[in-house]
């Protein structure tokens, strides 16, 4: 049995990032980069920080933006493959619907900013990051239609090695919705929350800082530059794809940092002022010595190949299996593309596919004595009235990951949901897959080594004390 703690908020990424390289050129690998994931709407330096935001209305959003991201993915999924050079009307109005290919993403709980430098001289912009899309863009002036942004858009005419992408080029066909503009490629690029951006495919120079000041720059970096955008970015000058296309932030420039990154999210109830570490390069393993990572595979969906699967093969409670859970319902089908884990630090709670999402909740309920509430208006099912209890303890839940069991603490399985002491499964059921969220993840160093194709996973004492390992890592936003 395990104590429970209060949950308080999901939480967004700001960064800057800094690469831990002492004399770096265009030439050599970068040994790390190190950036700061921060609260969306908890966090004092988040500029999406909403601070008249009730305790509740925050886990209310965070459950419904969590199902929505997953219905999104679903929608992926279903598709059957993920489409590549499919040419649009670039004359044609941008409207929700226009996008050929939809993935996941909102500036709501659950979502992350970063910080990103293009352009010569640089210009800096603040960006979510998402690991459900591979496509980086900002937007760019002249802006068509633009949201409302809170810095000047990016400006091509300012940057002297900004260059547009040629039409016939295998990066634009790496792209799912493209059009033929005067020789040069032209995206759309349309999100499963109805938002689209559309405008030109290019390349220009990405900057990075180091922490003595000095800078590697990596040329010809691709990037969508967008001068019809619409939907729930505002606040922000863009989006940072994380997955694993070639045209992702991390694709591309993973020669320079091995392909290998990693993040460690603190709890989500933890102090307005800590943040969780994400680290990319040499620096990702070096952080996890000593911490007794293990490895599980990570597997390929040629269907939805932007996500990052891997392999379950259970759940237990108190350390016994849950009985009822069918051996294949964790099992990834690459023919149909149905099935199989996420892991996915933008959703937020647990998505179980039913087969084993009713097992669990029936073994969960056998277990507890507490007095039982309706969670139907917050979207969960399994809740609990703590008021009366200084101490609940739950039973431990236990994912079962090739080669990894990752025991999960109370806080990382239930919530507190409200200042009354409701308190609720952060786990809800779906249909067609699993996606392990970030609630889940939170006190754990999760590192993606897409080069061996596989995860490492450990748990933490304190995710905000792993920054501290990294060699002069600062946090320059």
């Amino acid at each position: 049995m395990a104590a429970l703690g209060c949950w308080k908020t999901p939480f967004l990424l700001a960064a800057a990032l800094v690469l831990l390289l002492a004399s770096p050129s265009s030439s050599e690998r970068v040994k790390s980069v190190f950036a700061s994931l921060k609260h969306v709407d908890h966090h004092p330096d988040s500029p999406l920080h909403k601070s008249e935001a009730t305790f509740a209305e925050r886990v209310h959003n965070a459950v419904k933006d969590s199902s929505a991201r997953v219905a999104s993915i679903k929608s992926i999924v279903a598709s059957g493959i993920t489409p590549r050079g499919v040419q649009f009307d670039s004359a044609s109005e941008v409207s929700p619907k226009s996008g050929s290919f939809e993935t996941v993403v909102s500036p709501s709980p659950g979502s992350y900013i970063m910080t990103i430098s293009l352009g010569t001289p640089p210009q800096t912009k603040t960006a979510i990051v998402d690991t459900g899309s591979d496509l980086v863009w900002l937007q760019c002036a002249p802006c068509t239609s633009c949201y409302r942004q809170p810095n000047p858009v990016f400006d091509p005419s300012k940057s002297s090695t900004y260059k547009k992408v040629r039409f016939f080029s295998f990066l634009c066909f790496e792209l799912p919705s493209i059009s033929y503009s005067g020789g040069y490629c032209s995206y759309r690029y349309g999100y499963g929350d109805q938002s689209t951006t559309q405008g030109d495919f290019a390349l220009d120079t990405l900057t990075l800082t180091a922490v003595d000041g000095s800078t590697q720059t990596v040329p010809n970096f691709a990037f969508g530059c967008g001068h019809k955008n619409q939907g729930t970015f505002s606040g922000t000058d863009g989006l940072v794809g994380l997955g694993r296309g070639d045209v992702s932030f991390n694709e591309q420039i993973g020669s320079l940092i091995g392909s290998k990154f990693s993040y460690c999210l603190v709890d989500l109830f933890s102090s307005a002022a800590e943040s969780s570490p994400l680290i990319f390069g040499d620096a990702a393993v070096s952080t996890a010595e000593g911490l007794g990572l293990k490895y599980t595979p990570l597997v390929r969906n040629p269907s939805a190949d932007t996500f990052y699967y891997v392999k379950l093969n259970g759940i237990a409670v108190n350390h016994q299996p849950v009985a009822g859970i069918p051996s294949n319902a964790f099992k990834l089908d690459i023919f149909t593309g149905r099935g199989g884990v996420i892991l996915d630090s933008g959703t937020t709670i647990t998505h179980l596919i039913q087969s084993a999402y009713a097992p669990l909740l029936s073994t969960l309920q056998s277990l507890i004595a507490y007095a039982q509430v309706d969670g139907s208006q917050i979207g969960l099912d399994l809740c609990y009235d703590l008021s009366g209890v200084a101490s609940p303890s739950f039973p431990a839940v236990t994912l079962q990951f090739q080669g990894v069991d990752v025991v999960l603490p109370a806080n990382n399985v239930f919530l507190q949901v409200d200042n009354r002491g409701t308190t609720c499964l952060a786990f809800a059921g779906t249909s067609g897959f699993t996606i392990v969220g970030n609630i889940q993840q939170q006190n754990f160093y999760y590192l993606y080594d897409i080069e061996n194709e596989r995860v490492g996973i450990a748990p933490v004492d304190a995710c905000a004390t792993v920054a501290t390992k990294v060699p002069d890592a600062k946090d320059e936003l």
